[in-house]
């Protein structure tokens, strides 16, 4: 095997992995679980996605270089599982935006409610695209004499 191919094969299995971590974080978001639950699942999609743009520039390169000789009897089978992982990539991409209009959603509804409750402003997080925390205002008193 050569290292593209290896690197296809890693490609192929991270992106496997991926697909399974989002299928885990949908189901969370359904179920509301725990927010512990949910950030050891965006940590692990995070990691992930970072070793698959790290594959994705070793191919890239490997690709690039002309001392890299393609066998062709490797080429189909590489071509097929290349292909199969960009599918899998590409269902990885549509979950990951359904779970963030979700989160959206949930984080709206909730914003609503503390609306309705009167305290907008309260110390209660919420979180970047990074999933840093930040505060939405200022902190205000519920009531002024």
């Amino acid at each position: 095997m050569t290292e593209l191919s290896d690197v296809i094969q890693h490609i192929h299995k991270h992106a496997g992995e991926l697909e399974s971590v989002l299928l885990s974080e949908a189901s969370s978001l359904k179920q509301a679980n725990s927010a512990e639950e949910i950030k050891a699942i965006a940590i692990k999609k995070m990691d992930l996605v970072q070793t698959l743009d790290q594959l994705a520039a070793r191919r890239k390169q490997l690709m690039l270089d002309s001392s890299e000789k393609l066998q062709t009897d490797n080429t189909a089978s590489q071509n097929a599982i290349w292909q199969d992982a960009l599918a899998i990539l590409s269902r990885c991409q549509m979950m990951n935006n359904q779970a963030g209009a979700d989160i959206a959603v949930q984080s709206r509804y909730k914003q609503r409610a503390l609306e309705i409750l009167g305290t907008t402003h309260t110390d209660t997080p919420l979180y970047s695209a990074s999933g840093a925390t930040q505060y939405s205002g200022p902190k205000q008193a519920l009531g002024k004499a």
